[in-house]
C-alpha cells in the first residue's frame, strides 16, 4: 500500500516536472524570437523618443541638406520619435504622425512629453485617486522625469506630479 501510493506520487511528480520544464522551453524560445530593431548606425532601439535641441530646426524630405524643407519645429523640448537612422541623419515622427528627417546634432536625448487632453490633472503620487497638484492644458510640453507601469512622473513649469501614459505622447 505504501508503495502504491509512492509511485502514484512519483508519478504526479514526474508529469508536474516535465509540464514545468516545457513551460520553461517554450518560453525560452518566445523569448529568442523576439526581434529588437536596432538602429545600423547608433545601435540603439528604434523607434526611441528624443526631443529638438534648439529653437529652430529644419525637417527635410530626405537624409541630406540638399533635400527640401518640409517645415521648422520652433521650440526646443518638443518630443519627436526616430523611426530610421541614414548616417548623421535620423527619421522621426511627431505626435500628429508627421514625419522627415533631421541632423542627428539637432536632436537630444532628453525626454518631454505632449499632452494629448484638456485639462489633465497632475496627480501627487502614481494613483487615481491622489491628490492634484496643477491642471495642464493640451499641447503642453513637459519634461519627463521617470515613468511606471502606466503612469509618467513630469516636470512643467515649477510643477512636477504624475500623469497617465494615455494623456502624453512620448511617454512610452
Amino acid at each position: 500500500m505504501i508503495f502504491i501510493n509512492f509511485f502514484r506520487n512519483l508519478m504526479l511528480f514526474k508529469w508536474v516536472f516535465c509540464f514545468a520544464i516545457f513551460s520553461l522551453y517554450v518560453c525560452s524560445l518566445n523569448a529568442q524570437t523576439k526581434i529588437f530593431h536596432k538602429g545600423d548606425v547608433t545601435g540603439l532601439p528604434l523607434p526611441r523618443y528624443v526631443s529638438i535641441k534648439s529653437n529652430k530646426v529644419n525637417v527635410r524630405r530626405g537624409p541630406n541638406s540638399t533635400y527640401q524643407v518640409d517645415w521648422v519645429y520652433a521650440r526646443a523640448g518638443t518630443p519627436v520619435k526616430i523611426t530610421a537612422e541614414h548616417g548623421n541623419w535620423r527619421r522621426v515622427e511627431d505626435f500628429q504622425d508627421e514625419g522627415g528627417w533631421i541632423h542627428a546634432r539637432l536632436l537630444s536625448g532628453k525626454r518631454f512629453v505632449i499632452f494629448l487632453d484638456n485639462k489633465i490633472i497632475l496627480k501627487r503620487k502614481p494613483n487615481k485617486k491622489s491628490f492634484g497638484v496643477a491642471i495642464v492644458e493640451k499641447g503642453v510640453i513637459a519634461r519627463l522625469v521617470s515613468t511606471r507601469g502606466k503612469w509618467s512622473e513630469i516636470a512643467v513649469e515649477g510643477h512636477s506630479g504624475w500623469v497617465l501614459n494615455k494623456s502624453v505622447w512620448g511617454a512610452e
